[in-house]
């Protein structure tokens, strides 16, 4: 017969039960002061918050040391430039005046090259104190039509002038016998300087841009590659094209907007905003460049210039800024790694807008005609054969005539400057 009673099992079996709940104390650190406080051991978090925190803290760093860098190359760029901002000017002395197209990347939209501009050319212009006018374009021949337009409009305004100079009349001297000539007391004097109000009223001050020296004037900046072509055709279509509308033009015109009718009636559109009007269409071919004169309305001997004597823009140099934009699934690689490496397009962009504000120029060849063609190859290869179909501008080979191309100029952005590397 056993010793043991009924009552001795429930007893044996909770102790056992409280045996297997029994833990050990968790690894880590503990200090006396910070239990009293109700801090728990110190000890490192699990596997799975561990991986979370590292990848988390390797992205967040990695982006702020990027932005930190750009940061840090666009104030050295800027401080390159920044002696040229201390030039003294007299009040009648104005400075340099750039002259910028921009054009959105292709298939996106003009916000994605601005924000490159703002953020990484602007910037080193400003600290130079370099004036620059902006021209973008939200659809393909908005550029090009504009440049030729400026450039027609040259073109009629010095047919229109008279031959020979307008010239004030000239006061003869009086003598005895000859008749007395009556002139205007407007063309004597002004009643402000006879009664000494030019103290009060001072004269006009006659104005002289810094741009009349042909030798630093001004510059034309592209920003994309799409950009670069709308100008080069439109100085090909101002220079080259005729003054009036050519018929076949007016026809294709014609042609358009009743197709872009036709599509308001299908859609049946309940929009209030009108459409905007169709782009105008080239008034001159690319194969009909060789058989056309070059602007017989300027004297083109020498370098055409404003009323205030500064070279026009299509006889300034050019610069091109290419615009990286990837689109699609298949880029998402290379789209993270350009977003943590961001700081290099900001030393590039740097470097190149520094070239432009030094103004070190040299001739234009042919093989400028490439500048920024690295681009296309990341344009949207669906985009690309829709734009074929439809005989865009931007997919078109860019071709040039000689007579233009010589007398253009190209910043050399590469003569001195070296990068952050240094």
């Amino acid at each position: 017969m056993s010793d043991t009673t009924p009552t001795d099992k429930p007893a044996a079996a909770a102790t056992a039960a409280t045996t297997t709940k029994t833990k050990p104390p968790k690894k880590g650190w503990s200090n006396p002061a910070l239990r009293m406080m109700g801090i728990p051991r110190l000890s490192l978090p699990s596997r799975n918050w561990m991986i979370f925190w590292t990848v988390l803290a390797s992205i967040g760093g990695g982006i702020a040391y990027d932005k930190y860098q750009q940061k840090q190359i666009r104030a050295k760029w800027m401080e390159k430039v920044e002696p040229l901002s201390h030039v003294t000017y007299t009040t009648e002395k104005l400075p340099r005046k750039l002259t910028i197209y921009i054009a959105p990347p292709p298939n996106d939209f003009l916000d994605e090259s601005l924000k490159l501009f703002k953020k990484f050319i602007k910037p080193v212009l400003n600290a130079s104190a370099l004036d620059f006018e902006i021209f973008s374009e939200t659809r393909q021949g908005d550029i090009r039509s504009a440049v030729a337009q400026r450039i027609r409009n040259l073109r009629q305004a010095q047919s229109e002038q008279p031959t020979e100079p307008d010239v004030k009349p000239v006061v003869p001297v009086s003598s005895g016998d000859a008749e007395e000539v009556l002139v205007s007391r407007s063309d004597l004097y002004k009643a402000k300087d006879v009664l000494g109000l030019y103290k009060i009223f001072p004269s006009e001050v006659e104005l002289h841009p810094e741009d009349s020296d042909s030798d630093i004037a001004g510059g034309v900046v592209c920003i994309g590659r799409g950009a670069f072509k709308e100008y080069i055709t439109g100085l090909h279509e101002g220079l080259l094209g005729p003054l009036t509308k050519p018929q076949f033009v007016i026809d294709e015109e014609l042609k358009a907007e009743q197709e872009l009718k036709e599509k308001a009636e299908q859609e049946d559109s309940d929009d209030e905003e009108p459409n905007l009007k169709p782009v105008p269409k080239p008034w001159i071919k690319p194969e009909q460049y060789a058989e056309a004169s070059f602007a017989p309305e300027l004297d083109i001997s020498r370098v055409v210039k404003t009323s205030e004597g500064i070279p026009e823009f299509f006889e300034q140099p050019i610069y091109v800024f290419k615009v990286p934009n990837l689109i699609g699934f298949t880029t998402i690689p290379l789209k993270i790694y350009r977003y943590f490496t961001k700081r290099w397009l900001a030393d590039d962009y740097g470097a190149k807008a520094t070239g432009v504000v030094m103004n070190k120029t040299r001739p234009f060849t042919k093989d400028d005609l490439d500048f920024a063609a690295d681009e296309e190859k990341e344009w949207p290869k669906k985009w690309v054969k829709t734009g074929k179909e439809r005989n865009s501008e931007w997919v078109q080979d860019l071709q040039a005539d000689d007579r233009i191309i010589s007398r253009l100029k190209v910043f050399d952005v590469d003569s001195d400057l070296t990068t952050s590397n240094e």
